[in-house]
């Protein structure tokens, strides 16, 4: 279930967004629990010199998400799309987010004895390597030794942040920034950590805490280590969590 629901759940995320009911797809049935938006508008920009920076939003949903592969359980998780607009469209790559985080993705059991038995089995790519999935202390959340969010090694830290059509975030419409430049001064990303899950032989438990902030791109450098978090003042940041932990004395999660 777990590579079903890694390549599966980000697919139907791009689409569920927009919409504020169930969402029947081919590969699952996705349902919004709620969802939220919250927007900063650069009230103090002239302070920053950041006027060309018009807002910056993060809409947050809350989901619940059945699989063909596990029927009698759903997987629970939250997920986030970060947005930010300029004005104009040579101002796009004045900025790049950085996103921070901390917690972790563990397994959970109950032995014969009855005592609950936690194990991190996950990893996750973490500056040019696969790192076990449990951080006690905030570090910079990115792939590769670029901070900014949705970088690539190959293709510098913008060409994969996306574009649509106004308030939308449908996958099947989207287009890389790197590969055609938008119309409108707009571009965001999206991300879903993991999710949380009833397996044959253990519970998937989740316990991150983020921090989505956004910077000039001046100040963000190009190569870093993850725990390098005090690197430059964020223009602003959003916080959100994707908390899901079993509870197997009372009702679950």
């Amino acid at each position: 279930m777990q590579r079903v629901f890694y390549s599966s759940f980000i697919l139907l995320f791009g689409l569920e967004v927009a919409i504020a009911h169930a969402d029947f797809t081919g590969k699952g049935h996705v349902h919004i629990r709620s969802q939220s938006t919250e927007n900063f508008l650069n009230p103090t920009c002239q302070q920053t010199n950041t006027c060309d920076l018009k807002s910056f939003t993060i809409t947050k949903a809350v989901n619940e998400i059945w699989f063909s592969d596990n029927p009698q359980y759903p997987t629970y998780g939250n997920g986030v799309i970060i947005e930010y607009e300029t004005d104009s469209v040579a101002a796009l790559e004045n900025y790049a987010v950085v996103q921070f985080k901390k917690g972790c993705v563990f397994d959970s059991l109950v032995t014969r004895t009855g005592q609950v038995r936690r194990m991190v089995t996950d990893t996750v790519a973490s500056f040019g390597e696969l790192v076990p999935f449990c951080f006690h202390h905030w570090v910079i959340d990115s792939q590769d030794r670029d901070p900014a969010y949705n970088s690539d090694p190959k293709y510098g830290r913008f060409y994969y942040l996306r574009w649509n059509q106004p308030g939308s975030y449908d996958n099947r419409t989207e287009k890389f920034y790197g590969g055609a430049k938008p119309p409108w001064p707009v571009l965001y990303m999206s991300d879903y950590p993991a999710g949380a899950f009833i397996a044959q032989s253990a519970v998937r438990n989740v316990a991150l805490e983020f921090k989505s902030c956004i910077y000039k791109a001046s100040a963000v450098p190009a190569v870093s280590r993850r725990d390098d978090i005090d690197f430059a003042k964020p223009i602003h940041c959003f916080e959100w969590q994707n908390i899901y932990i079993y509870d197997f004395a009372n009702s679950p999660w």
